[in-house]
């Protein structure tokens, strides 16, 4: 090998060498955003910054690419306590799906200088915590047993406004359990509205019997006067009937009769009488 070979060989090492080290190449995958950042010169910094995707070459020395996913991303946080309205104590497991807004990535980095992992365990955590004490404290033990799904609403809608414009928080739960005495106290609650309403419902039923009887005894009477009315009508009309037929007549005047007959008869030309002999 010529010595020329060798020096050529050598230079190509040096820059391979000079390459790796000093340029640096990154990938800025689907679904993600790439900020390459200057780090040297007068405008060092975020101001001096561009969205890239697609790969990326740089020189290490003077620039930075940073890679931030836009997709949904999941989060949950271990549990924690926090007071209500009146000092009752609940213990959450929150968690929630959030995305970052793509067009505010690079002004998200200029504000906090830190990966999404560092901002999941710091910034969004703080501004849930927050936001959990807020919401919290404006709801007592029954309305926010009663009403779930409003109070997660509540949380969402206050975390949203915190981190505005820089993530979008889309689902939330609390995962809500309250103390050892709080449940209790909500059994024997249930358990007391569930005699309650037991006993409510044997008055019902009481109630109810009660006036089917009353309708019973009413229909019962009803008919009985019907069936009266019915019969007083039926002698009414034989009694009427009667009356106004000859033989009722003749029939009266035997029923009257004590079984004697008169002691003087006229005759038949009206001026003899006669003594009838008697019994």
């Amino acid at each position: 090998m010529s010595k020329g070979s060798i020096i050529g060989i050598v230079i190509g090492v040096l820059i391979t060498f000079l390459f790796v080290g000093f340029v640096g190449c990154e990938r800025i995958d689907a679904g993600h955003v790439g900020i390459k950042v200057n780090m040297a010169g007068g405008n060092r910094g975020i101001s001096k910054s561009e969205y890239v995707t697609g790969w990326v070459f740089y020189m290490k020395t003077a620039s930075r690419v940073y890679e931030f996913p836009t997709y949904q991303q999941h989060k949950e946080y271990d549990p924690f306590t926090i007071p209500t309205k009146g000092g009752t104590v609940f213990t959450v497991h929150p968690s929630f799906n959030y995305s970052l807004n793509p067009s505010n990535v690079d002004s998200m980095f200029a504000t906090f200088r830190l990966s999404l992992k560092q901002l999941e365990n710091g910034y969004l955590k703080n501004a849930l915590l927050v936001s959990l004490r807020e919401v919290t404290n404006t709801f007592t033990v029954d309305s926010m047993l009663n009403n779930l799904a409003g109070y997660d609403g509540a949380v969402l809608n206050r975390l949203n406004e915190k981190l505005h414009p820089f993530f979008i928080v889309s689902t939330f739960t609390t995962e809500m359990e309250p103390s050892e005495a709080l449940k209790a106290t909500i059994d024997k609650k249930t358990l007391a509205l569930q005699e309650a309403l037991q006993l409510e419902n044997e008055q019902k039923k009481i109630k109810i019997q009660a006036e089917n009887e009353i309708i019973q005894a009413k229909k019962d009477s009803t008919v009985t006067v019907v069936a009266a009315q019915a019969k007083a009508r039926e002698i009414s009309l034989q009694q009427e009937a009667l009356q106004k037929s000859p033989q009722y007549v003749e029939f009266i005047k035997w029923s009257k009769w004590n079984g004697e007959l008169p002691q003087y008869m006229l005759g038949s030309g009206g001026n003899i009488l006669m003594n009838l002999p008697q019994k």
